[in-house]
C-alpha cells in the first residue's frame, strides 16, 4: 500500500514540477548570459525586468506559486526514509525544506512578479521621475526579500541538516546517497551552469529550484519503492 502511495506521488508530483520549471524560465532565462553571468549582478536585470516578456506571461508564471503545496509533497518520501533517524535528524530537515517550499510559493513564484511591475509600467508609459522609480524598486526589493527571509533559512538550513541526517547512517538511504540530496542538486546545478556558454547555461541555472525538487523526489521514491522492507 505504501510503495502504492509513493509511486503515485512520485509520479503526479514530479508531472506538476514541469509547469515549476517552465514558470522558472519565464522569470529568468535570458539567451545572452553565460555560466558565470548567471553568478553575477548582471542576472539582476533580468530578474527585476522578467527579460521584457509581456505582462500575460509574468501573469502566467506567478500559476506556478499555486502548487507548492503539491510540490512540498516531495519531501514525503525523504522522510519515509529517514524518519527512523530521529526528529532531528531525519523529521525536522523535512519538515524544514516542506516549510520552505509552502513560503517560497507564495513569496517567490507569486511575488517575482511584483518585482516586475515598475519596469513593466515604465515600458507601457515611461518614467519622468528617476528618484521616484528608484526608491519604489528599493522598496519593491526590501519587502520581497524580508518575506522571504524564513524561507531562504529554511531552504539552505534545512539542505544542510537533511544532508547530515544522511551522512549520520541512521536512515534508510546509505551514506552515498547524499549525491541526490536536494543540496548537492543544488551544487551539480550551480557548478555545471557555471562553466557553460549562452544560452546552455540559462537553460540550466534558470531552473535550478525545480531540479532541486525534481531530481531528489526522482531519487528517493525509486530507492525506497526496490527495497522489499517497504510495504
Amino acid at each position: 500500500m505504501l510503495k502504492n502511495h509513493l509511486r503515485t506521488l512520485g509520479i503526479s508530483v514530479s508531472i506538476l514540477l514541469i509547469w515549476n520549471g517552465v514558470c522558472d524560465m519565464i522569470y529568468g532565462f535570458s539567451s545572452q548570459l553565460n555560466g558565470n553571468e548567471y553568478t553575477s549582478l548582471a542576472i539582476w536585470d533580468v530578474m527585476r525586468t522578467a527579460g521584457g516578456r509581456p505582462h500575460w506571461m509574468i501573469m502566467m508564471a506567478q500559476t506556478a506559486g499555486w502548487l507548492y503545496p503539491f510540490y512540498a509533497l516531495s519531501y514525503y518520501p525523504w522522510w519515509v526514509g529517514m524518519k527512523r533517524a530521529g526528529f532531528w535528524l531525519g523529521t525536522l530537515p523535512c519538515l524544514m525544506l516542506a516549510y520552505a517550499l509552502f513560503m517560497i510559493g507564495g513569496i517567490q513564484h507569486a511575488g517575482w512578479a511584483f518585482l516586475t511591475v515598475l519596469a513593466q509600467a515604465k515600458a507601457a508609459v515611461g518614467s519622468t521621475d528617476p528618484t521616484f522609480y528608484a526608491t519604489a524598486e528599493r522598496f519593491l526589493v526590501e519587502h520581497f526579500v524580508m518575506g522571504d527571509l524564513t524561507a531562504l533559512i529554511a531552504m539552505y538550513g534545512g539542505s544542510i541538516l537533511h544532508a547530515v541526517g544522511i551522512l549520520s547512517g541512521k536512515t534508510l538511504f546509505p551514506r552515498w546517497f547524499i549525491a541526490f540530496s536536494p543540496l548537492a542538486v543544488l551544487f551539480y546545478t550551480f557548478f555545471i551552469g557555471s562553466f557553460l556558454p549562452a544560452p546552455l547555461a540559462g537553460i540550466v541555472i534558470t531552473p535550478f529550484g525545480t531540479w532541486y525538487m525534481l531530481f531528489p523526489l526522482i531519487a528517493s521514491t525509486i530507492f525506497l519503492l526496490k527495497r522489499a522492507d517497504i510495504n
